[in-house]
């Protein structure tokens, strides 16, 4: 019976390397024959000059590149004269096929070969007769071979022996880089390669290895409609931030008046604003927020970098599951903690900024105008991010892991519109077209729905706190029944349903209310009973809180790390259900414990680092770097044509390298977009700035601890 998976393909690799018979291997060596002649890529070419004609009658599928299944046949036959003749553009096709990779073993199951080599080679026989290079990924099935190991028992024999439970599984494809002629579609190289590994191996394969997503040739570049409008629509950015520039230039050499909205695309205005830092003392803004954030949004790309690093081909990529084991690992396991303290002060500066604009028009809030600049001001940045992701993007890199990774476009095709009007983490959970743009679904979510909090809070004050507190407890209880319905487990990488966990526990907004409650009734009453005001504390008791706080946060990070523990039992259901909800809501208190402590003075050097003028100018631009740092991270990772290495130094590496090209990219993209809408806003509606307060004077001598500005749309930033 023809097997799906067979046992002999793995015979197939394992000669991929040239593994003959020794006399003949010495023989070669000795002569000067071909290195490639025992090698697959080698008989590859030998296979495709005998069944030329046999593969005239392979069924083509549509495609909009021009095969020519006899061009082909010629094609195949004049590499492998050329095999023959040692001519150097002959040897360049087998040349550029993947081999055996170091470590199958260990989990590396790709040999991409030289993806350039092969794309980028043609010989010319004639004016309009080229033998062009045509590289494919093909698809090996190798489930028999690793079914047939026997596996050591030893820890000493087999360092992976010791992987969690959850489990290092054996890979089922191997991923080879070949290189064929372009003339040649997809379906017949696929013929070809089946029939080598027959005639050689005598193992039939029944299904596709070689397919037309995984095959690239070099073609000229045919710009679409939207790449046009792409490049014209940053064209014009480009050309408004020159203008703009060059008239506040000239405007204040001359020292005449300038219009603010000729000043919305200056650098010249928008830079000193983005990263100029004045001293503060300001009741109604809090400094520690601007460390906070900036410390959490490092973490967000620390955690998203791991999650596309274990995409990458490792050649040693069954360390993961021995790392996964270490207290380290946990910063990223754990790493969604920080999206709590984003949800946390997104309801603490919702509050606050609310409350104070309520406290101008008594008590009325102007819901057409609140929701309308909260949308302007946060969608040009991820509408942009859209377009370049639907047009340029496609450019941005090429290779075997491009076609594997550099797919985020394909994601965006039908859920665009969704992104724009924040719904994405509900219409297209599985296939969000900025991944990590679920939390700005989230929190515009829970900005739309606001005033159900808001106007009961100012109208009754305390008396409103209960129904809110409850509202809270009972969004937890969902999560926790949710837990115990789909037999969601501790840890998201022990679950067999991760992307379902991902839709019903993580995206949804009513799992994310307790921890946002939480900071809209600290900011409650740290508005309307702190506010201005510093509260003495004895050190004995600040100490205490202090201890207490971090005791919290690391019991939420560390807790469950025995768990993982190849030695350990596996946790119950019920305690990941009940962790998922009450780890997000403690992280929440004693981030609240931090924000207090450090706004009445009992933050000391802890405050005074929170506070840190660099951070408060790094902060204006987490919003951006939040938007973008996941398209950077996927661009970098899928240009990658060599074998990497697992190990948390190299990711450290890639993290710097990651995190500074995200940098750069956000500081255009605020100048280019972000506080031109800013300045345009203003300049419009005349608003933009928050007026300077009424000073308050504090309760007590020490003056009252400053932070940032607390508008009422907070810039989100998540992982």
């Amino acid at each position: 019976m023809v097997r799906h998976i067979l046992t002999g393909v793995s015979l197939a690799l394992l000669v991929l390397a040239g593994v003959t018979l020794a006399d003949e291997s010495n023989t070669q060596l000795a002569t000067g024959s071909s290195p490639f002649r025992s090698d697959i890529s080698y008989q590859f070419y030998h296979v495709g000059t005998q069944l030329s004609n046999e593969l005239r009658n392979v069924t083509n599928i549509e495609s909009h590149r021009d095969y020519d299944d006899i061009q082909c046949g010629i094609d195949v036959q004049r590499i492998f004269e050329g095999l023959l003749n040692y001519n150097e553009w002959a040897l360049r096709f087998p040349d550029s096929w993947g081999r055996l990779p170091m470590g199958m073993l260990s989990g590396h199951s790709i040999s991409m070969g030289n993806y350039g080599e092969c794309k980028y080679l043609t010989r010319k026989f004639g004016e309009n007769d080229h033998v062009n290079g045509q590289y494919c990924l093909a698809k090996v099935p190798i489930k028999g071979f690793f079914s047939k190991i026997i596996k050591d028992e030893t820890d000493f024999i087999n360092y992976n022996s010791r992987a969690i439970s959850y489990k290092q599984k054996d890979p089922e494809i191997f991923e080879l880089g070949i290189c064929v002629p372009s003339s040649c579609s997809p379906q017949i190289a696929n013929e070809i390669l089946k029939n080598t590994i027959k005639y050689f191996y005598n193992e039939e394969i029944t299904q596709d290895m070689v397919t037309e997503p995984f095959c690239d040739i070099d073609e000229p570049i045919t710009l679409r409609g939207i790449d046009i409008f792409a490049i014209i629509f940053f064209s014009f950015i480009l050309f408004c931030m020159l203008a703009s520039s060059i008239y506040d230039y000239i405007k204040t050499k001359n020292g005449q008046p300038k219009s603010p909205l000729f000043l919305s695309f200056s650098v010249l205005t928008n830079a000193p604003k983005i990263f100029t830092v004045k001293p503060v003392n300001n009741p109604n803004v809090i400094h520690c927020l601007n460390g906070l954030r900036c410390f959490s949004m490092m973490w967000v790309v620390f955690g998203h970098g791991y999650m596309t690093f274990y995409d990458l081909p490792h050649i040693n990529r069954n360390r993961f599951y021995q790392w996964t084991q270490t207290p380290y690992s946990m910063l990223v396991q754990n790493a969604t903690l920080c999206v709590d303290t984003f949800f946390f002060m997104s309801g603490l500066l919702m509050l606050w900024g609310a409350f104070r604009e309520m406290e101008k028009t008594k008590g009325k809030l102007d819901l057409k105008m609140m929701y309308f600049h909260r949308y302007v001001r946060l969608t040009p940045v991820v509408a942009v991010v859209v377009l370049y992701i639907m047009s340029l993007y496609k450019y941005s890199g090429a290779g075997p892991m491009w076609m594997k990774l550099g797919t985020q476009d394909k994601r965006c095709e039908d859920s665009w519109w969704a992104t724009l009007i924040y719904v994405q983490n509900y219409a297209f959970p599985y296939s969000i077209c900025i991944s990590q743009s679920w939390y700005l679904a989230v929190d515009t979510q829970l900005y739309v729905l606001s005033p159900i909090f808001l106007i009961p809070l100012w109208k009754w004050g305390k008396k409103a706190l209960g129904p809110i507190i409850l509202f809270g407890v009972l969004c937890m209880g969902c999560t926790f029944a949710t837990f115990m319905y789909n037999d969601f487990t501790l840890f998201r990488v022990n679950d067999d349903h991760v992307d379902l966990r991902q839709r019903l526990t993580y995206y949804p907004t009513h799992t994310r209310f307790p921890t946002w409650l939480i900071g809209v009734i600290f900011g409650y009453f740290l508005f309307t009973k702190n506010r201005g005001k510093q509260f003495p504390m004895k050190k004995h008791w600040v100490v205490t809180c202090w201890i207490l706080a971090f005791g919290v946060m690391l019991t939420d990070l560390w807790g469950p790390y025995w768990r993982i523990l190849p030695e350990n039992p596996d946790a119950p259901i019920i305690e990941g259900a009940f962790y998922e909800p009450l780890s997000r809501a403690s992280w929440a208190c004693a981030i609240a414990w931090i924000v207090w402590a450090c706004y009445n003075g009992h933050g000391g050097i802890i405050n005074d680092f929170l506070s840190w003028g660099f951070f408060t100018g790094f902060s204006r631009l987490t919003y951006c770097m939040y938007v973008i740092h996941r398209i950077v991270q996927l661009v970098t990772a899928a240009r990658l044509q060599t074998d990497t290495h697992f190990s948390d130094y190299d990711m450290v590496l890639r993290w710097w390298h990651d995190f500074g090209l995200t940098l750069c990219a956000s500081m255009f993209a605020t100048l280019a977009f972000e506080a031109p809408i800013l300045g345009i806003e203003k300049a419009i509606f005349g608003r933009g700035e928050a007026r300077p307060p009424k000073k308050i004077e504090p309760t007590t001598a020490a003056e009252p601890v400053a932070a940032e500005t607390a508008t009422p749309v907070e810039p989100p930033t998540k992982a």
